[in-house]
């Protein structure tokens, strides 16, 4: 395995995803594991099992130190820096040690999951905020945050989350401090796409059988990208697809939110504009709740241009006062960007003390902050 991390290094790899790296090694005895009893899991299921003996083993991290000794080697060499992160493990505290320790460090990172597990339609202020404190404060001081909305594992965001609250969400994951990880389709808010049993693919669905099939296929996250209104969404000339593509394309699509005066595309492009910033790369970051529903955070690096963000996880209109929780905001700012229910154009002057928040909706202020 490490020869193979080193001929795609000399072929000019960037880095490495290590693929559920807790189940790399088992117990040496090969012990029986004992069942869940779990009366919701079908016959002959992963969930069957508590997988004590077969996951997430000491030995583990030894293996993820010598990935790790041959990208620094070639490091060394190419004086390039290479990229190695894992997925995490089911629990936050062994997914932590897959960042190794200064002396010994393993991943530059290991997905943070939070988001895609925690986060779902019914989601409060308070729940938002936990779910990044969870990660904040269980992470070595040595390591660097990182925020993941979606996967190849779990529905898309959009059918998870609503069409309005995914892109606001998106907000969040791509002005918070560390590395933002965009699921492909998340720019375009890609919903999930409905995969009969005679189309599906993945094995955890076709193993399930008919009947199951739906709870355990990941398939309906793993559509084509659609790029455009032609045959196929624009993915292929070909005359078919491993798996279908989703029958919204002749409007979701990425062309046409390119053309759009306002679109999903839209709103990542300003927002993953503002990550070059200073502010959003090294300035400082404080978060608050700012009501049952209401979570904003800011992020500001003096006398750069800053940024507030704020999310309404509520399913009606709000006002928020963002002046009573933080002190370094002027009276007012303007809108960078919004999401699509927004009453507010880009550009438009805002007050700081009344800002109004659409159902589900996000909104980004930039402004200079008081010194």
């Amino acid at each position: 395995m490490k020869n193979v991390l080193r001929f795609w290094l000399e072929n000019g790899m960037d880095g490495f995803r290590v693929d559920a790296p807790g189940h790399i090694v088992e117990h040496i005895d090969f012990l029986d594991e004992p069942p869940t009893n779990d009366p919701n899991c079908p016959p002959m299921q992963f969930c069957q099992l508590q997988h004590i003996y077969t996951m997430n083993q000491p030995e583990t991290l030894d293996i993820l130190w010598e990935f790790r000794q041959v990208v620094e080697e070639y490091e060394l060499t190419s004086r390039e820096k290479k990229v190695i992160m894992s997925e995490p493990t089911n629990n936050i505290v062994d997914t932590m040690t897959f960042y190794g320790t200064p002396e010994r460090p393993l991943m530059d990172f290991p997905f943070n999951v939070n988001f895609v597990f925690d986060i779902n339609n019914q989601t409060n202020a308070s729940a938002l905020k936990g779910a990044i404190d969870k990660w904040i404060e269980n992470m070595p001081a040595h390591a660097t945050a990182n925020w993941v909305m979606g996967n190849h594992d779990q529905p898309r965001n959009r059918a998870r989350q609503g069409e309005e609250f995914a892109m606001a969400l998106s907000m969040v994951n791509l002005l918070l401090p560390g590395i933002s990880i965009t699921y492909y389709g998340e720019e375009i808010n890609m919903d999930n796409t409905f995969v009969s049993w005679e189309q599906t693919q993945d094995p955890q669905g076709c193993n399930a059988g008919p009947e199951y099939y739906q709870r355990f296929s990941r398939d309906p996250e793993r559509t084509p990208f659609q790029w455009n209104d032609q045959p196929f969404a624009g993915f292929t000339t070909g005359n078919t697809t491993w798996l279908p593509v989703n029958e919204n394309y002749l409007t979701l699509n990425l062309e046409a939110q390119r053309a759009a005066e306002r679109s999903p595309f839209k709103i990542f492009q300003k927002l993953t504009a503002a990550r070059k910033t200073d502010s959003v790369k090294s300035g400082a970051f404080d978060h608050q709740v700012l009501s049952e529903h209401i979570f904003a955070f800011v992020r500001e690096a003096p006398p750069s241009l800053s940024y507030l963000v704020l999310v309404n996880s509520g399913y009606s209109e709000t006002q928020a006062n963002a002046r009573a929780s933080f002190a370094q905001l002027p009276d007012t700012g303007i809108v960078y960007t919004n999401t699509p229910s927004s009453n507010f154009q880009i550009g438009d002057v805002v007050g700081l003390d009344a800002i109004d928040l659409p159902a589900r909706g996000g909104l980004v202020i930039s402004y200079l902050p008081l010194v």
